[in-house]
């Protein structure tokens, strides 16, 4: 007998095998577009951190907590600012976090740093 096409269960099973495969590739797509949004997150609360810390540094240190929100991005960042005064030295103990929501998970960046 001459071998003329493909039976249907061949056919059926390439179909499957590839259905799965541009599944697998679309869901690592999907993760990936993630990671660039969480990188991006990650930049902007740098940015915010650093904006934060050059607007305490050009003023009077004061001891205490205080908190706010960022008017960029929806509000999603979010900051905390904790100043404790050393009593041994002229310095501050500035403990400064910047955080954010993303999804059900909350995210977030701090530095501590004496001035």
């Amino acid at each position: 007998m001459k071998n003329r096409g493909f039976l249907l269960l061949e056919v059926m099973i390439s179909v499957a095998i590839l259905s799965v495969c541009l599944v697998l590739i679309a869901g690592s797509f999907i993760i990936s577009l993630r990671a660039i949004e969480l990188s991006k997150d990650y930049f902007r609360a740098g940015l915010f951190l650093e904006e934060k810390a050059l607007e305490l540094s050009s003023s009077d240190i004061k001891e205490g907590f205080s908190k706010g929100l960022f008017s960029d991005f929806d509000k999603r960042f979010s900051w905390s600012l904790d100043i404790i005064k050393i009593e041994e030295e002229s310095l501050h103990e500035v403990s400064l976090q910047v955080s954010w929501n993303q999804g059900v998970k909350v995210h977030g960046l701090s530095i501590l740093t004496y001035l």
